[in-house]
């Protein structure tokens, strides 16, 4: 009597030749492949989140006389003083927090001590439950603020089905924005950089401001630039899950197969 194994090894390497292989095989490098990709962003995230919280627990770089905001900021903290230009605020649609729907208020700021003007994120606003082209009231501030903000390359972006048009002079509501898009818009020469605020005071020192959900009150709950890792290793995990289950049933099939054909 023959030895089974010498006859289901040469018999399955050829039935792997066909189609069902191939196929399993490209499922299986694919799936592993986006597995590894997610691991390698938590890791990016986890080191940026390091870099971050270094960068965070250092003093406020003051922005004004001598000292010009740019690039070599961003993850950073500063403060500076100046004056919104509320004439180009825009609202951003569809915001959520704590799993209401409002917008992101951004707002251009012409920074004292400087010929510069920045794009500031100034926090979350509740919306209309009822008609969402509603905007709720820009807290407009004529004087001199205190600003201190987080420095970021640009705003995030929301995905959008398709592409939206280019906003009017008078729109004010937009879908999605950039630092690129609002100084087109507005004819401002923006500083290159984002500014997320997360305190304002007057005069005196910034006081920080966590807001509410009442109409006109800004929220600056904002989540920590690194967050999100958990994500990532949960959606690897499903990658290779997938990965194994292909491998489990493309294995399951073959030996099946080879059954039928031992005679």
């Amino acid at each position: 009597m023959r030895d089974p194994v010498s006859m289901t090894v040469p018999s399955l390497f050829k039935w792997a030749h066909g189609v069902p292989a191939l196929a399993a095989i490209l499922v299986i490098a694919t799936t592993v492949s986006l597995g590894n990709w997610q691991m390698r962003r938590a890791a990016e995230k986890v080191q940026l989140q390091a870099v971050i919280d270094a960068a965070l627990a250092a003093e406020p770089i003051a922005i004004g006389e001598g000292r010009a905001l740019g690039p070599e900021q961003i993850g950073g903290r500063v403060v500076l003083r100046g004056r919104w230009l509320d004439q180009h605020a825009v609202y951003i649609d569809n915001r959520t927090w704590r799993g209401r729907a409002g917008f992101h208020l951004i707002t251009p700021v012409r920074i004292e001590g400087t010929d510069q003007v920045a794009l500031v994120l100034r926090g979350w606003l509740p919306g209309d439950p009822a008609n969402r082209s509603n905007l709720p009231a820009l807290p407009v501030n004529p004087s001199v603020v205190l600003i201190e903000a987080r420095v970021e390359p640009d705003l995030p972006q929301a995905l959008e089905l398709a592409r939206s048009a280019p906003p009017g002079p008078a729109d004010r509501l937009w879908q999605n924005a950039s630092i690129a898009s609002v100084a087109a818009w507005s004819g401002l020469a923006l500083a290159p950089v984002l500014l997320r605020q997360t305190a304002e005071g007057g005069a005196g020192q910034a006081t920080h401001q966590p807001g509410g959900s009442g109409a006109g009150t800004l929220v600056r709950d904002w989540p920590a630039p690194g967050a999100g890792t958990d994500k990532h290793r949960a959606y690897a995990v499903q990658w290779y899950a997938l990965a194994g289950l292909t491998a489990v049933l493309w294995l399951g099939l073959t030996l099946r197969q080879l059954r039928r054909n031992r005679p």
